[in-house]
């Protein structure tokens, strides 16, 4: 009995380190920080402006290593980022202040590619990232007044494929600090009602418009893998 009893326990410690060995390990991570709009989408005067401001970001992100330093990663990243109040300035030609809820871009990155990680020290490590994906966006929702002039818009919603590459350093093989920058463009569909009220006069006008707002953005993040 005791003669099995040492073989099964054998084959056992046997089993689960050639498991290790074979099956790699997930690494799961969270972060967070700035996002910085840049081109048309942080621009309050081009053809495709998109008048964002500097947002947040968060997200997360699963990696699956391969050899030669390099891992499948995939990831989502959700950023925010208010709709700025010199886009309706310039778009009226006015300096006046503007007054009421001028909303927020909603971008969501779901994205897959490649990484490749190094290391400067034994407690300090970079990486190399490109990836390919999908951008769902959302206009903002906009129910604002500048003067004698009122502006309100529902937000819409598209998508479009995007890319996203960038570089990062991890500290501890804990701490994790990246640039990444991550791009698209979709095109939106949207109602936007304009009305002017003067003393003894008021008049409204509907605009419906299909533009392409290109997203693209630069996003500094902070945070932890395990």
């Amino acid at each position: 009995m005791r003669t099995i009893t040492r073989f099964i326990l054998v084959i056992s410690v046997f089993a689960v380190s050639v498991n290790a060995q074979i099956v790699p390990k997930v690494s799961v991570g969270f972060f967070g920080g700035l996002a910085f709009p840049t081109g048309d989408f942080g621009s309050t005067s081009s053809v495709g402006a998109g008048g964002a401001s500097t947002g947040f970001a968060f997200g997360g992100e699963v990696g699956i290593p391969l050899p030669g330093g390099l891992s499948v990663l995939g990831s989502t990243t959700l950023a925010f980022n208010s709709l700025s109040e010199k886009y309706f300035q310039d778009a009226s030609g006015s300096s006046s202040s503007v007054s009421g809820d001028l909303g927020s871009w909603t971008t969501i990155w779901p994205m897959a590619g490649i990484r490749y990680s190094g290391s400067f020290t034994p407690a300090a490590g970079y990486y190399l990232q490109g990836q390919v994906g999908l951008l769902f966006g959302s206009t903002p929702e906009v129910n604002a007044s500048q003067g004698g002039y009122r502006y309100t818009a529902k937000s819409a919603s598209s998508s479009a494929l995007a890319y996203g590459f960038g570089v990062g350093v991890v500290f501890a093989r804990v701490v994790n600090v990246s640039l990444r920058y991550s791009g698209g463009q979709p095109t939106y569909e949207y109602t936007v009602t304009e009305t002017i009220s003067q003393p003894g006069f008021t008049s409204t006008t509907t605009y419906n418009t299909k533009n392409d707002h290109p997203a693209t953005m630069f996003q500094l993040l902070v945070g932890v893998t395990f």
